[in-house]
């Protein structure tokens, strides 16, 4: 998103310069232009346009390691420090945010006095976080005994609260949002709901996927016939809340379906998962997925593929049939995007935005196909109303019940009872369709249309800010 940012930026008047704040501090400028136009396919920013801000003082502040306690206020403190060396090393016109640092808006608002716009990807803080507390509300302190663990939750209580008010408050500085995708627009209009009484734009702006699938590979996986195997991939961190462990196990109950129904092996399909280990908590998940495969028995089914390059990464996806993703509550997913690039029809979990955005054509599907792919949902899911029906699972949207099966269910379905579903020509039906949706809805030209029209409005308030500061000025004298 930042480099589609940067060049509609410099296309959109001759005169406009971007400034870059970095924390990569031993990158060259020409360097970063240049993987950059090498990873995202961007070419022709102009570099002469383009200036790098080095932060070497407080880049720590911001990283939820520093912080052994209190992690979501120590990282807003940090970013209001790191703005404030931002600042001191060069003061913009307009200060954007992509990077999810709040914290900055207090002084580019207080001293500079300047439009602010933020492109949100997650809100740090969000209603969906309470339901983890005993106490969710003032009224519910009123059952709270002096028991060590009553206190304890109420001083959390206390401390995500007076959080979320304080996001509030920043939130209200900023006078355009971008969210990213519906899960994170609708939580941003309920977060920071005063700011479209006030006038102050809040609007969906999808990232500009199709930058990071290189130029004609889309149009060649999707439209050449070429063999793919019968394999499910699965692209992303190793972390918790990918919800690896909840495949394996959903696999190993359809397997042990596989193996009653009689079926050729070669009709089951198997499952590579690639992904990064960053932090030493990646490879510990990493480390009890394989333990968990070995304890299921199937090791002679189930692939990892640590830290592969984009080439060996871009080799899976022209080659597999299917695409998974388990994550609950995906704020978009930009592997879900990958898949249609590169023709794979994605299996997701139906919730955030592979349900409401990537895999949506009119409306989000309410059951378990659509035209572009597959859905499932889990009993772990926080949001489950625990009414089952077999092997579905109902889920309360406002008045309506959404149902869709388990993972195991669904595999069923797809390869035991009804494999007509997934036959060649359904799934190239999914795959055309998938091109038409990724020009209309992520394609780089959207995305550039959309972002230099915000920038003509967004110098309109630039010119509003810089004379109400020019009349405070002459007010003192």
């Amino acid at each position: 998103m930042l480099w589609q940012a940067v060049h509609a930026t410099l296309l959109e008047d001759p005169r406009n310069i971007v400034a870059i704040y970095t924390v990569n501090v031993d990158a060259k400028p020409l360097d970063i232009l240049q993987k950059a136009a090498d990873k995202f396919a961007i070419t022709g920013i102009d570099s002469k346009r383009v200036v790098f801000i080095y932060l070497r003082r407080y880049a720590l502040l911001i990283d939820s390691s520093y912080w052994k306690h209190f992690t979501l206020l120590g990282q807003l403190f940090g970013s209001a420090v790191l703005g404030l060396e931002a600042m001191y090393e060069l003061s913009p016109d307009i200060w954007i945010d992509t990077q999810g640092l709040p914290g900055s808006y207090l002084l580019a608002n207080w001293v500079l006095k300047e439009p602010i716009v933020a492109y949100v990807h997650y809100p740090i803080i969000q209603p969906d976080m309470f339901s983890k507390l005993k106490f969710q509300k003032f009224s519910d302190l009123v059952t709270m005994s002096f028991s060590a663990s009553d206190v304890k939750q109420a001083i959390k209580f206390l401390y995500w609260t007076a959080l979320y008010s304080f996001y509030m408050y920043l939130g209200s500085m900023v006078d355009i949002t971008f969210a990213n995708g519906t899960w994170t627009l609708n939580h941003i209009k309920n977060i920071w709901y005063l700011n479209p009484i006030r006038g102050r734009e809040i609007a969906l702006l999808y990232p500009p996927c199709s930058a990071e699938v290189p130029k004609g590979v889309a149009d060649t996986v999707v439209e050449k016939v070429k063999p793919r195997k019968n394999n499910m991939i699965y692209v992303g961190q190793f972390r918790p809340e990918k919800r690896h462990l909840l495949v394996l196990e959903q696999y190993s109950k359809f397997l042990a379906k596989f193996r009653d129904s009689k079926l050729p092996l070669s009709s089951l399909p198997t499952i590579t998962f690639l992904g990064s280990c960053r932090t030493p908590t990646d490879s510990d998940t990493l480390d009890k997925l394989y333990a968990q495969v070995r304890k299921l028995d199937i090791s002679d089914y189930v692939e990892f593929v640590v830290d592969c390059s984009y080439e060996e990464l871009k080799e899976h996806l022209a080659t597999a049939k299917f695409g998974l993703n388990a994550m609950w509550n995906e704020h978009f997913g930009i592997s879900v995007v990958e898949y249609l690039s590169f023709g794979v029809v994605p299996i997701v979990h139906a919730s955030a935005g592979p349900l409401l955005d990537i895999l949506s054509t009119d409306t989000p599907s309410k059951t378990w196909e659509n035209d572009l792919g597959f859905f499932f949902k889990s009993e772990e899911d926080p949001d489950y109303s625990g009414v089952k029906q077999g092997d579905n699972l109902d889920f309360f949207v406002g008045d309506e019940t959404w149902t869709y099966p388990t993972l195991s269910a669904l595999l069923t379905k797809l390869f035991i009872k009804s494999p007509e579903t997934i036959s060649d020509a359904n799934l190239a039906k999914k795959r055309a369709l998938a091109k038409g949706i990724l020009e209309k809805k992520f394609s780089s030209k959207i995305f550039t249309t959309k972002w230099m029209e915000f920038l003509r409005s967004v110098a309109i308030m630039e010119r509003t800010y810089r004379e109400n500061r020019r009349d405070g000025i002459d007010g003192v004298h």
